[in-house]
């Protein structure tokens, strides 16, 4: 039995080492079959502290921190494209030239000889250096945004948590304005909040938004789910009945420039009833909307202007938010709700147990930048109550990452 275990281990092994010789092929082979994929990846996520010596956890752990700013400065050097476009392997001084920022070419290459041990990109031969499919995944404009986004705009935040939840003991306060980010970054008593502070630092802002518009391009969205669309039909119907005009569709609070809104019009096309995109005058200010989108300036912790549509949408917009104001905003639209009208909440709900790491992870971010939250099902549940709603129905749209629309209606009486 020992030795078809060490047998069926050491297959296993090579079969990994082969992955990591070749990821082309690897790579290739597993868009066949995405699930099997996917679970190749999970175990080898967990089996890595599993295997781990103590220094060699250590080592991963306390050193992990320049990862990402080491990847930030290759975003600046725009490394990543240049040995994306490239045919051919680049030289470390060639990558000098080409990024015209003139780095120094021993500083570059010990940036170079870095990102190789994390396979950001690979080292070819001495001096000599080419993508990566690590790299790549990096490489896009959305991608780069977000590693931009998350050093330049979070990474002094989250360094400051430790030190921001010993000074609340460990009891961290749901105001929107005293936070482990305004602890890093000493704002002004104007920048209340992160949001207030982008305001004032426009390439900041960039990122911020290039991440957010980008970073769920190519997963699965709400409206690949039938039953929700139903239910909008369903309410527009029942909300217009006996009433003059068509109504109101859909109304997107907190919709930026009007992705959704533009999405959502794109999918039910025939569908009747105005669709609105709803943030602040900043911020629509910008948006190019097509017939059939109204846009209105609102501040969503002030009130909620349209009356009796047939859907209310927030998309990542509460996990921004306390409870303490997440209650106030979910009054305002309970407030302009028909009996009929729905809440559409495009939100992560974390499980209760086992929540994957994207999840957690966020989780912790929206703390440090925001004393906000991901949320689990019972906490929405029990949230969406204390404003006198209650869930309809909770789909899930994007399984491993628990992405989901709850559907929430007020309580009768």
């Amino acid at each position: 039995m020992a030795s078809l275990q060490a047998k069926s281990l050491e297959n296993a092994v090579l079969f990994l080492e082969k992955v990591a010789a070749d990821p082309q092929a690897a790579t290739e082979a597993f868009h066949a079959d995405n699930q099997l994929r996917k679970r190749l990846l999970l175990a080898a996520q967990k089996a890595i502290p599993e295997l781990e010596t103590p220094g060699e956890a250590s080592q991963r752990i306390l050193y992990n921190g320049i990862e990402l700013p080491t990847a930030r400065v290759a975003v600046d050097l725009n490394l990543f494209n240049l040995l994306k476009e490239s045919p051919t392997p680049l030289s470390t001084e060639e990558l000098a030239r080409r990024s015209g920022k003139n780095p120094d070419t021993k500083l570059l290459a010990r940036i170079l000889r870095y990102l190789a041990s994390l396979r950001m990109i690979r080292e070819v031969d001495t001096g000599l250096w080419a993508a990566s499919h690590f790299g790549n995944n990096l490489s896009g404009k959305g991608q780069s945004a977000g590693v931009a986004c998350m050093v330049d705009n979070c990474f002094t935040a989250m360094v400051a948590l430790p030190a921001f939840l010993r000074q609340h003991a460990y009891n961290p306060p749901d105001t929107k304005s005293e936070t482990a980010f305004a602890l890093a970054n000493r704002v002004r008593p104007e920048e209340a909040t992160f949001f207030d502070w982008l305001k004032t630092r426009p390439e900041n802002a960039l990122h911020f938004n290039t991440f957010m518009t980008s970073h769920r391009t190519g997963t699965r969205t709400w409206l690949d789910r039938p039953e929700v669309i139903n239910e909008i039909t369903d309410a527009l119907d029942k909300v217009t009945a006996g009433k003059d005009g068509e109504g109101v569709s859909f109304v997107d609070i907190g919709g930026g420039i009007g992705h959704q809104c533009k999405a959502f019009k794109k999918h039910v096309p025939n569908l009747k009833g105005t669709i609105v995109l709803e943030d602040l005058e900043e911020v629509i200010a910008t948006a190019e909307l097509e017939d059939g989108i109204e846009k209105v300036g609102v501040d969503f912790l002030k009130g909620q202007p349209v009356k009796g549509a047939a859907s209310y949408y927030f998309r990542s917009v509460l996990r921004n938010w306390p409870d303490r104001y997440s209650r106030t905003i979910l009054g305002h639209v309970r407030d302009a709700m028909d009996e009929h009208s729905l809440l559409l909440i495009d939100e992560i709900v974390l499980s209760d147990r086992g929540a994957h790491l994207s999840d957690t992870q966020l989780d912790l971010v929206m703390l440090a930048m925001l004393n906000a939250e991901a949320r689990t099902e019972a906490h929405w549940r029990q949230l969406l109550s204390e404003v006198g709603m209650e869930v309809k129905e909770i789909v899930f749209y994007e399984e491993d990452t628990k992405e989901a629309i709850i559907i929430a209606k007020k309580v009768k009486g």
